[in-house]
């Protein structure tokens, strides 16, 4: 027993760990994808903001080139009022760009020395509508040749490279990305692959379990089922003794006692009838004993057939049957009905006293217990099998699922189906409450001799 348990709890146990490992691999795998979810967002959007930014900057250096060069088309008070308002709103653009760039931090080296840059640009630009509303073209030329053009180009190309950098970091972060993810992916599977190694050696222990109890079980059913055939040929054998023994006590019972009974009855009869002249007392005890022995030699008889009628060795079934049903009339007030189709007299004796015990056993139960008025019995002889049908309109009984009575009703029942098991055949009981009882016994019958072995015996006989 303890060594059963410790085989349980440690499938148990195997069966505990790789479901641990399967939930701890599912928790990793949905880790892994909100976390591959979440790095893939962030790379992105950190790109999309820095390049957002860069783009601004770079529109915003040309635009600034732009809006001079409309300025030195018409240097007027208003258009140089419009380029102050213009120059200050990208100011203000960049402004904001480079404080998105600098929360990135691969540009944070970088982007002090574009604000500089930058500022400078912008200290060259503002002034420009103050400075020079009425520059000549040659002026005007040149200070876009000296100061404007050489610093949006070099801004520009910066802010190319930047662009250019922030690409590349992008490359980088999804190849260190992917690494990541196949580490993280790797990992997995080694936690899935160690779940399908514990799974495996748990399947050949729990295989190998399930095989030793299913050896062990047929190993139990076959001994359940030897010691059922065992008990059933014991309990045929008691049938058999049980049998025999009122076989033998019916004809002691019969032979010695009943004629010894009929022997005194007549030697009281002639002691009557030659006595002569007695005094009237002493004739009616001589009356009064020879009436007590003929009560005594009827009992005797009625104990012979109660215990087995001798009927059934000597002229079979049916006539035994008959008997059997005359005496259940006198009895009781059951009307009673008994059809007998093709029935042969030299049925074996094990199938005669089977037959004729479950015929009694379900008579009785019909007489004590059913209430019944009317009864039929039928037994009909076809090839190969007997079948005996016994019904009455009692009041019934409830039946479970396997065909048995819904609750205890003695050993009648049981007693009829062993007897039936006994002799090869089977016993079905067909009963509900109100529609009353039908009990269907069908044997069995070892194969006829062929007619050519017949008909020799009808010659001798």
């Amino acid at each position: 027993m303890s060594l059963a348990w410790s085989k349980r709890a440690g499938l148990r146990a195997g069966f505990g760990a790789v479901i641990l490992v399967l939930v701890l691999s599912a928790l990793e795998a949905y880790r892994i994808q909100v976390d591959v979810s979440r790095r893939h967002l962030e790379i992105y959007r950190h790109f999309v903001e820095q390049d957002e930014s860069l783009a601004v900057l770079r529109k915003n250096v040309w635009l600034a080139g732009n809006y001079v060069r409309d300025f030195f088309i018409d240097s007027t008070p208003r258009q140089g009022a419009l380029l102050t308002q213009q120059l200050g709103d990208l100011r203000r653009e960049n402004h904001a760009a480079l404080a998105v760039l600098d929360r990135a931090p691969n540009h944070q080296q970088v982007v002090p020395q574009l604000r500089k840059s930058l500022d400078e640009y912008w200290d060259v630009m503002e002034p420009i509508p103050r400075l020079m509303p009425n520059a000549s073209d040659q002026q005007e030329m040149a200070f876009l040749d000296r100061e404007v053009v050489p610093r949006r180009g070099e801004l520009y190309n910066a802010l190319r490279a930047l662009t250019q950098a922030d690409e590349e970091t992008l490359v980088n972060s999804e190849g260190e990305f992917a690494i990541a993810r196949r580490r993280a992916t790797r990992g997995l599977i080694a936690m899935l692959g160690v779940a399908v190694f514990l799974s495996i050696i748990v399947t050949r222990l729990s295989l190998r379990y399930s095989e030793n109890m299913e050896r062990r079980a047929e190993q139990h059913f076959a001994e359940v089922e030897q010691a059922r055939r065992e008990l059933q040929q014991l309990s045929a054998r008691l049938l058999e003794i049980e049998e025999e023994g009122r076989r033998r006590l019916s004809r002691e019972l019969h032979d010695e006692i009943g004629q010894s009974l009929a022997l005194l009855q007549i030697e009281i009869s002639h002691a009557v009838a030659v006595a002569g002249p007695v005094p009237e007392a002493h004739r009616a005890r001589l009356q009064r004993a020879r009436a007590l022995i003929e009560r005594t030699v009827q009992t005797v008889r009625n104990m012979s057939v109660l215990l087995r009628p001798a009927l059934l060795d000597d002229l079979g079934l049916v006539p035994a049957l008959q008997f059997q049903l005359e005496d259940f009339l006198r009895r009781g007030a059951i009307d009673c009905q008994f059809v007998e189709e093709n029935v042969a007299a030299d049925l074996p004796d094990q199938v005669k006293t089977s037959v004729y015990r479950i015929v009694q056993e379900a008579l009785h139960n019909a007489e004590k217990h059913s209430g019944a008025t009317r009864v039929k019995v039928s037994v009909r002889q076809f090839p190969g099998r007997l079948i005996a049908e016994i019904e009455d309109n009692g009041r019934g009984f409830s039946l479970d699922e396997q065909g048995r009575p819904a609750r205890a009703t003695g050993l009648g029942l049981l007693g009829m189906r062993e007897r039936a098991a006994i002799a090869g055949g089977t016993l079905n009981v067909d009963s509900s409450p109100g529609r009353g009882t039908r009990v269907r016994l069908e044997i069995p019958l070892p194969a006829a001799p062929p007619a050519a072995e017949q008909i020799p015996n009808e010659v001798n006989a």
